[in-house]
């Protein structure tokens, strides 16, 4: 059995804001380096988002005139503008420390850091970034700058010396324990990490000692010992059991796969914030891994409403089949007033409503995405429900504007769409050709040459088919998708069959429980006359997925396996539940005639 390229629901569950490896620091070094590498050397470039015009302008309102700067000065500032130019950022980084020496402004001891950032320096980012804190108090980046600088040094007792008063002072100490996590993680050297935040520890009086057990947590995990963040994250929940300590623990149990613990771990979140809709969600959705479904409805019908909530409920209903609670949810949904994502809620209530067959209401709720993130992707959706309302020519009018202004994967995305509306209008061969077009000019997109060969399959162009399936296996070997679609169109269409079983074989391994593989290689095992071993492959097949293709497979082999009765009784149900499947039809005529 081929793949098709299947629509991935959008899940929603909350993940806090985790203090990624370098947090906002990485985002100021990034910065300080673009300065120092711009250009127009030491002085060039934004750091601040706005435009070259506006700062110019700005600088030469603030700036003095060339006669009130000291011509020691000058000559450094000039000098370093020359150097860093060049790329001689030894020499430049020398003459910008020193016009920070001479000047009051704190920008010149801020290019001089990112100078020596560009060097490896760090005696020069110590130097420079206490320049840059003795010209500008306020800025936590020096200050933070400085510590780095210490700890790359290995002076790990003075980057904890000027560390802990930056805790101790903090308004917030448990944001400040945080963001000092991160920031000793961004050291060079892991050892020299942990020691400092041994070191800090000793030197902040904290009373509560689950902050400093989230801390250490915190930072292991951004050092990559995740099983040993895990323990003191759960130390600290227990112990503290804060709602950020509880979160943490729970993601960072989540991410270990331990999903029993993070459910626990987030129900007693819900505790300590029971109006948190966010949080409902994340266990809602680990409940629904946990094949708890039932309970997953259960907390998200008591949330309270929000359009992740209401969404989430809705879809979950669906998938349990219980399609008028769906469709209640739905409603629910669709009343919800003033969202605080507009966007977001009308394309959440536009695809709960085209899964539950609602297509007009699905279509406005789409047109109803006016911006942001799934602008793009709303129209997509409504060019394939277009299609399906016969209104081709106005669905590919939709799919050629993304192209027009989308991204390139979406880009890509919106050729794969009009390629599968094509297929499903009957037209394989128009398909073939605006695959071909587009494929001249990206020739080794894995997905728009798989699409390809799906319609070169319908259109009798075996040849091209083949072409493209094993273009896709030269460009990626374990291509389990590609393996599986050239095994089974050799299997079906071909007397290739040894050829196919290797195929299928290699497809299997990269993938043992995927369900349409298991049925290629029944599939397969049947055209080879081995009866006995095909049936146990289609059945798992079947049991995982209940694609009328696959059973008509499975109720071929077990006729001709000597269970008549049962194929045809199965063959009955498939024709009632797909009249219009083309396999079905075909299978059973040839049961019945083999019957005669």
């Amino acid at each position: 059995m081929q793949n098709k390229i299947a629509n991935q629901l959008p899940i929603l569950v909350w993940k806090r804001s985790q203090c990624n490896t370098i947090a906002t620091l990485i985002i100021l070094l990034t910065l300080l380096s673009a300065c120092a590498s711009s250009g127009s050397g030491v002085s060039g470039g934004s750091t601040d988002g706005g435009s070259d015009e506006s700062i110019a302008s700005e600088r030469e309102e603030d700036a003095p005139s060339a006669e009130d700067l000291d011509p020691d000065l000058l000559f450094h500032v000039l000098a370093a503008e020359r150097f860093s130019a060049d790329g001689n950022y030894q020499d430049a980084y020398g003459h910008a420390y020193e016009a920070a020496i001479l000047s009051d402004n704190p920008d010149l001891a801020r290019q001089a850091v990112g100078l020596a950032m560009r060097l490896d320096n760090w005696a020069g980012v110590t130097q420079s970034a206490r320049r840059w804190r003795q010209l500008d108090a306020s800025s936590d980046a020096a200050a933070q700058l400085v510590v780095l600088g210490l700890m790359n040094q290995n002076q790990v007792v003075a980057a904890a010396r000027e560390l802990a008063p930056q805790i101790e002072s903090a308004e917030d100490r448990a944001v400040a324990w945080r963001e000092a996590a991160s920031l000793m993680a961004s050291a060079e050297s892991d050892e020299n990490a942990l020691a400092t935040m041994e070191e800090v520890i000793t030197r902040v009086d904290d009373a509560d000692p689950s902050r400093l057990l989230e801390s250490r947590s915190l930072l292991l995990w951004q050092l990559g010992e995740q099983d040993a963040a895990l323990e003191l994250a759960l130390s600290a929940a227990n112990e503290g059991g804060d709602l950020e300590q509880l979160v943490w623990a729970a993601q960072l149990a989540e991410a270990g796969e331990e999903l029993e613990t993070a459910l626990g771990l987030y129900q007693r979140a819900l505790e300590v914030e029971p109006d948190d809709a966010q949080l409902a969600l994340a266990a809602a959705e680990l409940m629904r891994e946990l094949d708890r479904a039932p309970e997953a409805v259960s907390l998200l019908s008591s949330a309270p409403e929000s359009t992740g909530t209401l969404y989430t409920l809705g879809l979950y209903q669906f998938e349990s089949e219980d399609l008028d609670q769906a469709a209640q949810s739905w409603q629910r949904l669709a009343d919800f007033p003033a969202p605080e994502d507009p966007d977001q809620h009308a394309y959440l209530t536009a695809f709960l409503a085209e899964l539950l067959g609602q297509d007009g209401d699905a279509l406005r709720w789409y047109r109803q995405v006016e911006s942001g993130g799934n602008f793009d992707r709303a129209r997509l959706r409504r060019a394939g429900l277009l299609a399906r309302l016969d209104e081709m020519g106005q669905a590919r009018e939709l799919l050629a504007r993304v192209r027009e202004t989308g991204s390139e994967e979406l880009i890509e995305q919106a050729w794969l769409a009009e390629a599968e509306l094509l297929l499903d209008a009957g037209q394989p061969d128009d398909c073939v050709d605006l695959l071909t077009e587009i494929l001249r000019q990206t020739p080794s997109s894995i997905w728009l040459l798989y699409s390809r060969a799906l319609c070169a399959v319908d259109a009798e162009r075996l040849e091209l088919a083949e072409q493209d399936l094993r273009r896709i296996i030269q460009i990626d070997g374990d291509n389990a998708m590609a393996l599986n679609a050239l095994g089974y169109t050799l299997t079906d269409l071909t007397p290739r069959h040894s050829e196919a079983l290797r195929l299928i074989q290699r497809a299997l391994e990269l993938q043992p429980d995927d369900a349409a593989t298991l049925d290629s290689m029944g599939w397969v095992l049947y055209r080879l006359g081995r009866l006995d071993e095909a049936l146990p492959y289609l059945q798992r097949a079947h049991a995982m997925d209940d694609n009328p293709e696959i059973a008509a497979h499975l109720a071929e082999v077990m006729f001709f396996g000597g269970q008549r009765e049962e194929a045809m009784a199965m063959m009955d149900v498939l024709l009632d539940e797909h009249p219009n499947e083309a396999i079905v039809v075909e299978t059973r005529q040839r049961l019945l005639q083999a019957l005669e």
